[in-house]
């Protein structure tokens, strides 16, 4: 959504310019095909900022806008881990989180299935080395599948949320 917002601010208006995104397409249909095929309606996502500069958060938020809609797809995002199918960890793990995160864990259903998203969660960012992290958040809780980039841009989360519903 960054490139969106950084060509229009460019003058380089992206709406002049729209085309269907083949892609996109395709990564919907595959989506909704495997959503159905897994969880035989919706994918309950519970997301859980373990202390970010939130950059995944809004990237994740941009996958509910009109422009990519995943809800059309089935996916939704639930508040009550124990309606969760998947867990998405986003940010370092700060010690204040710990306890947070812990408990989530602990709600979510079997079997228990962990994204964690961004460069964060594996002590990549910037700010790392600071009194308030409690470690790698993979060293307290086992992990299906991690998506990097800093932030991960919509379309790279939907790839590697197909890879992931791909191996279930």
């Amino acid at each position: 959504m960054f490139k969106l917002f950084k060509n229009e601010l460019n003058g380089n208006s992206w709406s002049k310019n729209l085309t269907k995104d083949t892609e996109l397409v395709q990564l919907n249909k595959l989506l909704k095909e495997q959503i159905k095929e897994k969880f035989s309606s919706k994918l309950k996502l519970y997301i859980l900022d373990s202390g970010s500069c939130n950059g995944c958060e809004l990237e994740l938020q941009a996958l509910f806008n009109p422009f990519y809609d995943v809800s059309s797809l089935g996916i939704e995002v639930v508040y009550d881990s124990t309606k969760a199918d998947i867990l998405f960890i986003t940010g370092l793990m700060t010690e204040n989180m710990y306890d947070e995160v812990k408990l989530v864990h602990l709600k979510l259903p079997e079997p228990k299935r962990i994204i964690t998203i961004g460069d964060c969660p594996l002590m990549q960012a910037p700010f790392r080395d600071t009194f308030a992290l409690k470690s790698q958040g993979i060293n307290f809780f086992s992990t299906s599948y991690h998506i990097a980039g800093c932030p991960p841009e919509p379309k790279e989360l939907l790839r590697a949320l197909l890879k992931y519903l791909e191996t279930l």
